[in-house]
C-alpha cells in the first residue's frame, strides 16, 4: 500500500480548472458584456397628436443591434419654454424588437394639463430601459 498516491498530477489539475471556468462562463458573460439598450434602440418620427382630449406622442423604434429586446420602456419629458421639468409619461412596448427590426410605439397622456399642450413645451422622447438574454 505504500505506492497508493492520492495527489494529482498538474495537467489534471489545468483540466480541472478549465472545466470550472465554463461554469462561470455564463456569470461572467452577464456581468462584464452587459448588452446596453440605448446602444441598440434608437426613436425616429416623433409625433405629438391630441385625439378625443388625449395627447398622444407617436414614433418608431429601430433595432440596429442583433439582439431581440423585450419589456422596452420609452419615456417622454416635458419642459417649459426656459428649461424647467414639467412632467414626464412613459409606456412599456409590448412587441419583442428583434434584431434590425422596426417596432412603432405610442404613449398616451389623459387629460394633460395646459402645460404639457402649450406650444412653447418641449419633449424629449427616449429609450428608458429593456431587457434582453445574455446568450
Amino acid at each position: 500500500m505504500s505506492n497508493l498516491n492520492m495527489s494529482w498530477g498538474w495537467k489534471n489539475a489545468v483540466l480541472m480548472v478549465l472545466i470550472m471556468s465554463l461554469g462561470f462562463l455564463p456569470i461572467i458573460k452577464m456581468t462584464f458584456f452587459k448588452a446596453d439598450v440605448t446602444k441598440d434602440l434608437t426613436i425616429s418620427g416623433i409625433q405629438t397628436r391630441s385625439i378625443d382630449g388625449q395627447l398622444e406622442i407617436v414614433g418608431l423604434i429601430t433595432n440596429s443591434g442583433n439582439r431581440t429586446w423585450s419589456l422596452v420602456t420609452v419615456e417622454a419629458e416635458f419642459f417649459d419654454a426656459s428649461g424647467t421639468f414639467i412632467d414626464e409619461a412613459s409606456e412599456f412596448v409590448q412587441a419583442n424588437i428583434t434584431g434590425h427590426a422596426k417596432e412603432h410605439f405610442k404613449i398616451a397622456i389623459r387629460s394633460p394639463s395646459a402645460l404639457l399642450t402649450n406650444t412653447g413645451t418641449k419633449k424629449n422622447v427616449k429609450i428608458a430601459g429593456g431587457t434582453t438574454s445574455p446568450f
